[in-house]
């Protein structure tokens, strides 16, 4: 047996709220679910909630009519469904009721429990069927997703709140590669589903923000709104990617397919609706001429920008994979002794046809990817390594330091891959020198202290990174368990001709003695930076 509807009543008459309470129970019997509420502004706020299928709600109520409530909740598309309670019979009740937009109305005194009963019984039906009709207007019925209308409506409004937030928006539009070959081989069924597949991965790639839809067939449109960089747009168009040219099985058959997506951003293209879908139509048509499952951005500096990030990923994936990868090894040494104190592993990248590229060039990529764990990881082992065949050879033991990013810092498993690297090479722990940035410790203050702590306690080394940089807070950098304050290069480089940046720098001194740390100077290349660094008392140059 189906359960009752939430009935929720609005009446301010006792009398009437026990009439009416009455009728109701011979309808729906000890398992009737009913609330009262007798104020008009209790009641605004009860229909807010939403939590009732049918609402009650008398005519006159004293602070509010009726009708002035049912208008409000329908007009924010209120779920629910609304019957008047009225005194009176009336043709121009009758035509408020309508224009108010409550499912039926019934007059209090000529009501049975067999009218009210089927009242609520046909305003619960024509508000399911109204659901539906809406849903329809604005939704796919095989995917859920918007429609072609809802997107239209949807990009008018996400490039209003790009213009007031002055803000990038990008369009990206997509087709399924091999389709139709789905359709013609395994038949409409299977391409029903790979249809409904290709959707769940386009939702988990983006946004609560974002507006994904299919437009039909295996067509497919997705509004990314509030990023910050052509960067980001690059990013999503690798996780699509990614998840769609994964098999699929489908009804024991699988699946495999891609996508050729076409892209143009807002502001750079235009603030036409109808220009901007033209731009990524064209775009489309550019990338499914170039190769399947391929990209293209209608602006071609873009284009290239993002063609030559797809490139670099790619080519980071073989790098990885045939350890093209190598490192430097940069000296510290001690100002005062000229001893050298210490190393840094600095990564190298020889490709076998672009020669050397710059790390700049590419670890926001790795990063942006995902891959900088597995680089970072194999540097972390390299570098132990090569410790290790110093100390065989008969070198004194010196530090390494390796630089760490953000996402191998937050690994749940970090500390413990430190901790078997070190044993793998059979080296000692402070033989390593981890490198972290001054923003990435402030990102989640306690989480960090309890890394860098197990850290510690391992007795691995720890440095700030390109401190004076960031945004660190002076209460919190004496309870983080380092060794080592790096100040940044672009103080180190100016030493000579900004005299505020001398003072910086000789301020990062007195706090990181004051703390019992070590200074490591970035970037002295010059002998009068080395002059100046020595009179400044800085321990360790690069």
């Amino acid at each position: 047996m189906s359960e009752p509807p939430a009935i929720l009543l609005v009446e301010d008459n006792e009398d009437d709220h026990f009439f009416t309470r009455e009728m109701l129970r011979k309808a729906f019997g000890d398992r009737l679910n009913l609330e009262w509420v007798s104020d008009g502004e209790e009641a605004r706020d009860t229909i807010r909630e939403r939590l009732h299928d049918v609402y009650l709600v008398d005519h006159d109520l004293g602070s509010c009519t009726g009708l002035e409530l049912i208008r409000e909740a329908t007009g924010s598309s209120h779920p629910g469904a609304f019957i008047l309670l009225t005194g009176q019979d009336s043709p121009e009740i009758d035509r408020q009721a309508m224009v108010s937009r409550a499912t039926d109305y019934l007059v209090k005194g000529e009501t049975t429990a067999p009218m009210l009963a089927r009242t609520i019984r046909y305003a619960l039906e024509h508000k399911k069927i109204e659901q539906r009709l809406l849903f329809l207007a604005e939704c796919d019925e095989l995917t859920g997703l918007s429609n072609r209308c809802a997107f239209r409506a949807r990009l008018c409004t996400a490039i209003a709140n790009a213009k007031r937030t002055k803000s990038m928006m990008a369009v990206l539009l997509l087709d399924l590669d091999h389709f139709k070959d789905v359709n013609d081989t395994l038949g409409h069924p299977i391409g029903d589903q790979l249809n409904k597949e290709a959707a769940k991965c386009l939702v988990s790639c983006t946004r609560e923000t974002d507006t994904v839809a299919r437009l039909g067939g295996d067509e497919f449109a997705i509004i990314a709104t509030n990023l910050t960089n052509i960067e980001s747009i690059t990013a999503l168009l690798g996780k699509i990617s990614t998840l769609l040219t994964q098999p699929f099985v489908l009804d024991g058959h699988q699946v495999s397919t891609s996508a050729s997506i076409g892209v143009t951003v807002f502001p750079m293209d235009s603030d036409d609706p109808d220009d901007i879908l033209q731009h990524a139509d064209l775009a489309l048509y550019q990338a499914k001429r170039k190769a399947r499952g391929t990209f293209a951005f209608y602006d071609s500096e873009l284009n290239a920008k993002a063609q030559k990030r797809k490139w670099l990923e790619n080519e980071l994936r073989i790098a990885l994979a045939r350890d093209q990868f190598s490192l430097l090894y940069q000296p510290k040494i001690d100002i005062a002794s000229g001893d050298m104190v210490g190393a840094e592993a600095l990564l190298r990248w020889e490709h076998p046809e672009r020669g050397n590229i710059p790390p700049d060039e590419f670890i926001p990529i790795a990063e942006s990817s995902g891959l900088i764990s597995s680089i970072g990881e194999s540097v972390l082992r390299a570098a132990c390594q090569q410790c290790a065949a110093w100390i065989q050879d008969g070198l004194p033991q010196i530090p390494v330091a390796v630089n760490i990013s953000t996402i191998q810092f937050r690994r749940s498993e970090f500390v413990e891959i430190i901790k078997n690297v070190i044993e793998a090479y059979k080296i000692e722990p402070n033989s390593i020198e981890l490198e972290i940035t001054e923003s990435m410790i402030m990102e989640n203050v306690e989480e960090t202290m309890a890394i860098l702590h197990q850290l510690h306690t391992i007795g691995v080394k720890l440095a700030i990174d390109d401190f004076g940089t960031g945004h660190s807070s002076l209460a919190y950098l004496k309870r983080f368990a380092v060794d080592t304050l790096k100040i940044d290069r672009s103080f180190v480089s100016h030493l000579n001709d900004d005299q505020d940046d001398a003072i910086i720098a000789k301020a990062i001194i007195s706090l990181a003695k004051s703390l019992n740390l070590r200074i490591a100077a970035e970037g002295v290349e010059t002998q009068d930076q080395l002059d100046t660094s020595k009179n400044l008392a800085i321990l360790g140059g690069k």
